[in-house]
């Protein structure tokens, strides 16, 4: 295949017939260039498929106008969602996004980041893998960084989450209020801030309503649907199975479905699943799957704009206190969902 020709701002001047600062300032729109000048270069540049180097660019101006996003599981539906919202947002104020996958390991996750900071990004979102080990994350060794989904614990950061707490005290009370007493819960894993504060949002529904302590009905997976699986399995066939499974994302809920299938107990009459995370299919499975909804595409836009205003403030020399954005999600109830059996 032929290498593509690649252009400079002296091809272009040449081609239309001006000087390569007259091309430099309609390309930088800079400077005073008459409309008749404009048009033969924009003539020219389309002509001859130029695009400015973006790196030499960022080195005159000070910004690359390229954002960062690490996510530890792209495969992921929240994330991929989420980052429909962060190209939408940013694409609107003239910014290409660069995607990595740390595929929840730690060690990749701050080799994309060094990677980023290098590449002189104006600013990374980053979910991170591990919320104790993000304690530690150089956040301050470069560009400015806004969280989103999973975060540090115990540090004040910007950032854009779910109120996850909030959500899984109301899906839990909703379950209780139909009668269930034997609620299982399949977390997703304990380094997780999200898992974390989902996990105390049900405590304090179960505290309430006096029912056992959560750590005797809690088992931890690890967000695939093999985990709910497996989990479900062994919950189902135990001596005392739960009338309700709450799952923390929705590719475990279909693991469970698959063990509620295999196992033949019929849902929601003998066991009820409850699951985070909405999608498309939720509602065209059977029984349709009762879920909370997140608003990750908004978490995605929410992110960018934070990041945008943060971004102003470093350049501005500006001090602004970090920012926690919590946005609220809605419980989609439907047929996987009923009163506990008597």
């Amino acid at each position: 295949m032929a290498k593509r020709m690649q252009y400079t701002m002296r091809d272009v001047a040449r081609v239309s017939g001006v000087s390569i600062s007259t091309v430099s300032a309609v390309v930088n729109n800079k400077g005073i260039v008459s409309p008749e000048l404009t048009a033969e270069v924009q003539k020219a540049i389309k002509a001859m498929g130029f695009s400015p180097h973006s790196g030499a660019r960022g080195l005159r101006s000070g910004r690359t106008h390229i954002l960062g996003l690490v996510v530890p599981d792209i495969t992921n539906p929240f994330f991929v969602e989420a980052l429909r919202g962060v190209e939408d947002e940013a694409i609107k104020h003239g910014f290409e996004v660069m995607v990595c996958n740390s595929n929840d390991q730690p060690e990749l996750e701050l080799r994309h980041l060094k990677a980023l900071f290098a590449q002189r990004v104006d600013g990374v979102l980053l979910a991170t893998s591990d919320s104790y080990a993000a304690r530690h994350t150089p956040i301050h060794d470069g560009p400015p960084v806004v969280f989103i989904d999973c975060t540090p614990l115990n540090v004040s950061v910007n950032c854009v989450v779910t109120d996850n707490f909030d959500a899984a005290y109301r899906a839990m009370r909703y379950l209780i209020d139909l009668g269930h007493q034997r609620i299982a819960v399949i977390s997703g894993r304990v380094v997780h801030s999200t898992s974390l504060h989902r996990v105390e949002g049900c405590r304090k529904a179960m505290q309430e309503a006096t029912l056992p302590t959560i750590e005797k009905s809690m088992q931890q997976g690890d967000s695939h649907i093999e985990s709910g699986y497996r989990i479900g399995l062994s919950l189902l066939q135990s001596l005392e199975p739960p009338t309700a499974i709450f799952t923390m994302n929705n590719r475990m809920a279909l693991g469970v479905l698959r063990a509620i299938r295999e196992v033949g107990t019929p849902c929601p009459a003998r066991v009820s699943v409850l699951s985070f995370d909405d999608s498309d299919w939720a509602s065209v499975l059977t029984p349709s799957l009762t879920t909370i909804a997140q608003p990750s595409y908004e978490i995605g836009k929410a992110s960018v704009e934070l990041l945008r205003h943060t971004i102003d403030s470093t350049r501005q020399q500006i001090d602004v206190a970090p920012r926690e954005m919590l946005l609220k999600s809605n419980l989609c109830i439907r047929e996987s969902t009923g009163p506990a059996a008597k």
